[in-house]
């Protein structure tokens, strides 16, 4: 019998593998229409609510939506191209002062230390690092200063590509529903709306996770850079933010690009603003994310941890950034399966007459959280006949 099930479990691993090295030749294809489902159900609530608000009808709410949302990206582009290209081209050409003024931050630290240069030679040994480093990175950008052109324009292009996606799916989004309702059978369909349901809530907690994070980063740069007077503001904001977008390791690797800044140009302050932002980032990452992670997807830190780890290792950068809710949904999907069986276990106790009870009191409880709710109560009673005699005996 173990025979069979190593043997089971070993031609399912392979079957998963190849399927996954099969998918890794549509990488592309398949992430392109991940990005722009992903790009529709961020939309659709805007035009839910645009339509709501504004007596326009489904189509012009769509155009509305759309126009906004094109225009931020091109005011983005115009803002990269106007204020942060020529701050990435001052800031490559400053490479001496930032040598310097680092190296005279770590000659200071070591005097204040108290330790003796014949020992060690901080500033030394930084500005060697420095002179050998900088130069080669920007060497290296140089020499691909054309490709990440030609990339930069294969990203518009499937750029392009996922708006117009996303702009079906947005516009019409019975025929998609209806089709995939259809394929399904017909006694499948509560699970059909439990899983569409899950995979909405799973990622929208992340996603809304991920903007809060990002916002509280910005705002967190902003005020350190308006008040320690950091130059490039706007090359620290736009970098801070989509470094938040990592999970879980954003916020540290957020500090990169803020003490950079502060030791190349204000060695003054740096230390005080590297300390406000450790502190800063301290708190958010041990009190603030798993809080709003637990929220958001119902994941334990612990998860969200393997989860990131997993994903990169599948998929890569995209499989980190996604990991999270693609395993919420698990989660949610085995929370309900389990909660299912712990209601079916009490005897006496109906599974849909608990349901129907929970959510006639309260309509806006979603079928998930009701069955969660039976299953509280099933557990409760289920301790409560193994503690009283007295339910024992009868």
């Amino acid at each position: 019998m173990v025979f069979f099930a190593l043997g089971a479990l070993f031609f399912g691993i392979a079957v998963l593998e190849r399927a996954i090295d099969v998918g890794a030749g549509f990488s592309t294809l398949i992430l392109t229409l991940f990005l722009s489902w992903l790009l529709a159900f961020l939309i659709s609530p805007l035009v839910r609510a645009l339509d709501r608000v504004l007596p326009l009808g489904r189509g012009l709410a769509v155009a509305l939506a759309y126009a906004v949302v094109i225009g931020a990206i091109a005011l983005f582009v115009v803002a990269v191209a106007q204020i942060g290209a020529p701050e990435a081209a001052d800031l490559v050409g400053r490479t001496d002062e930032m040598t310097a003024s680092i190296s005279g931050l770590a000659g200071d630290l070591q005097r204040a230390i108290g330790i003796d240069r014949s020992v060690i030679d901080l500033a030394a040994i930084v500005d060697d690092i420095q002179r050998r480093t900088l130069p080669a990175v920007i060497q290296q950008l140089a020499a691909e200063t054309q490709s990440i052109a030609g990339g930069a324009l294969s990203v518009f292009g499937t750029l392009f590509i996922v708006v117009v996606l996303s702009l079906y799916a947005v516009a019409d989004p019975e025929a998609i529903s209806g089709t995939v309702r259809r394929i399904v059978p017909n006694r499948h369909a509560d699970s059909l709306e439990l899983v569409e349901r899950t995979v909405g809530r799973s990622f929208r907690g992340f996603l809304q996770t991920q903007v809060v994070l990002v916002l509280i980063q910005i705002g967190l740069t902003l005020a350190i850079g308006l008040v320690f007077g950091l130059p490039y503001l706007f090359l620290l904001t736009v970098s801070t933010a989509i470094l938040m977008f990592i999970p879980f390791f954003g916020p540290p690797l957020a500090l990169i690009p803020v003490a950079f800044v502060a030791m190349s140009f204000r060695p003054d302050v740096a230390v005080l603003v590297i300390v406000i932002m450790v502190v800063s980032q301290t708190v958010l990452v041990n009190a603030i994310q798993p809080r709003l992670l637990r929220e958001g997807v119902g994941l334990h830190p612990i998860m969200v941890i393997v989860a990131l780890l997993a994903g990169a290792q599948i998929a890569g950068i995209w499989g980190a950034l996604f990991g999270i809710p693609i395993v919420a949904i698990a989660n949610l999907l085995l929370r309900y399966v389990v909660d299912v069986r712990a209601v079916a276990e009490v005897p006496g106790m109906e599974l849909k007459e608990t349901v129907a009870e929970i959510q006639a009191a309260n309509p806006d409880v979603p079928l998930e959280d009701a069955v969660n709710i039976a299953a509280d109560r099933a557990e409760a009673i289920d301790d409560a006949e193994h503690t009283d005699p007295e339910a024992e005996r009868t």
